[in-house]
């Protein structure tokens, strides 16, 4: 849920809790029948009150599409914490998020092409408990699928390597393309 429907839910909310106050007061005869029934005719014989109306249905639409939304997630949610990946000999083996960023990253940048990598780690159910999205930046002159491919094929390495983790979905987006040289692409070796 975005930051706009979630402050149009905080104002639904006191809106519907306020007239529920209002009306617990009557129903419990703290609130005299002539004083609301001469405040309900008195609101009713303003204009204001149907704008009220008005924004109050839009608000009650706009919460109901939210309802039935799909969400672009398809039911993974990012990763915090600790991953379990399996039980070993010793005990349970579990590595922490950023660990699991940190070889991911640390991977991506030794492809050549790629200028800056940013993972993010998702958990999944199934098989294979985590997902890696990874936004690059990408060096101008560079093709996007054969770098995209190639970083693919160095992360699925360094997870095999480093955690034993065998085919894990990588999802790689071009965020910008770049023509900054880095330090890299200047040392002669």
């Amino acid at each position: 849920m975005g930051i706009i429907r979630r402050l149009i839910l905080l104002f639904y909310i006191l809106a519907v809790l306020a007239v529920l106050v209002v009306c617990a007061g009557v129903c419990l005869k703290f609130i005299p029948t002539e004083l609301w029934q001469n405040e309900l005719k008195f609101l009713i014989a303003r204009e204001e009150t149907l704008a009220v109306l008005a924004g109050m249905t839009l608000a009650s639409l706009i919460l109901l599409t939210g309802v039935f939304a799909r969400s672009g997630s398809k039911g993974i949610t990012a990763a915090s914490g600790d991953i379990h990946l399996e039980p070993g000999r010793s005990g349970d083996v579990k590595v922490t998020v950023p660990a699991i960023v940190d070889v991911v990253e640390r991977a991506a940048i030794t492809v050549s092409g790629v200028r800056q990598a940013t993972a993010t780690v998702y958990q999944q159910s199934g098989d294979m408990p985590i997902k890696i999205r990874l936004v690059i930046v990408l060096g101008q002159g560079f093709s996007a699928p054969r770098v995209s491919e190639a970083t693919v094929a160095v992360i699925d390495d360094a997870l095999r390597t480093a955690l034993e983790l065998q085919s894990v979905p990588v999802e790689v987006k071009v965020n910008e393309i770049t023509h900054a040289i880095t330090e890299r692409e200047n040392r002669v070796i």
